[in-house]
Formats: C-alpha cells, structure tokens, sequence
C-alpha cells in the first residue's frame, strides 16, 4: 500500500519546516545598555552646516537575564553633521568582552524633534566566540547631560539603549 497524496504532501511540508527550525533558534535577544562619555572635535561650524566627529567610550550592562553581553567595554568613532539644527551620525563601535574578544557595530542615527536620537544598528564583525555573529535592531538614546556644569564643552555624557536580535553560526 503507497501513502495517499494527502500524506506525502503533509510529510514534505513538514519537512520543509523543520529545515528553518535551526536557523529560528539561533537568533537570539540584544538588549544592553551603553553608558558614555565622549569628546568632540568640529571640523566646521556654520549656522548652515556643522561637520564633527567623537571619540566614545564606555561599558555596557546586558538587560537579559543570561547576562552574555554584561560588562564589555565600548569605543566609538562617530562623525556627524547638523543641517538645519537637525543631527545625524553614523558611529562604529568596538564592543570588548572581558575575555578580549570583540565585536564591530554599525550604527545611523539622528535626533527626533523632541531631541532623542534614534536609530538602527547592524552587527558586521566578531572575533573569538563572536565569530560570524549576525543581526541588529534599534538604538535610542536616553539621556544626555549637557547642563551648566560640564566636565568640558567639548565633551557630554549619557546612555545609550539598543534592543534587536542576534545569531551565531552554529558550531
């Protein structure tokens, strides 16, 4: 006796489901917390345009549970440009776990009318256990200290949030 077409059709569609079963469970929560402190240098500064760069550093705090992304360093380079007293950056960071291994992150942001800076990231490097690591997801700014009391400045300190996935090869 053959199986029905019924059957056989049912067998191949869930066959073909559980091929992307692996690639489902590697992707993974990032969730973290940046907290910084940066220097700015000014290339140009014109009511029209404003050129800059930054160098930031600063370590981070895993909001999950598993902790996996809890006590890195971060450095930063960001360069930016103000048009028409609109921000936007696009920033690489290197994210050193405690162990030295590392990986590299691609961020594009810009404020909001309300003066929060939003934006996206992208994972494009890692070293060690970071290997192959792939994803992204959403970055947003909470807090920026620039009162009467700054340290320089030139300088301003804050935190950043970032929220998304992550997935590494399977070994």
């Amino acid at each position: 006796m053959f199986p029905s077409k019924k059957m056989m059709t049912m067998a191949a569609v869930f066959f073909g489901l559980s091929l992307f079963i692996p690639v489902a469970q590697a992707q993974q929560p990032f969730d973290i917390t940046d907290y910084f402190y940066a220097t700015v240098t000014v290339l140009l500064s014109a009511p029209e345009l404003s050129i800059f760069h930054s160098d930031v550093k600063g370590i981070t705090r895993d909001n999950q549970e598993n902790k996996l992304f809890d006590n890195m360093t971060s450095y930063c380079l960001r360069s930016g440009k103000v048009v028409a007293g609109r921000m936007n950056y696009t920033t690489y960071t290197k994210f050193t776990d405690p162990d030295g291994d590392f990986i590299i992150v691609e961020s594009i942001a810009q404020d909001t009318p309300a003066g929060v800076f939003q934006g996206t990231f992208t994972f494009l490097h890692g070293t060690g256990k970071w290997k192959g690591i792939k994803g992204g997801g959403t970055s947003k700014t909470l807090f920026m200290t620039r009162g009467k009391q700054q340290i320089n400045p030139t300088t301003f300190q804050g935190y950043l949030r970032m929220t998304g996935t992550f997935e590494l090869p399977k070994k």
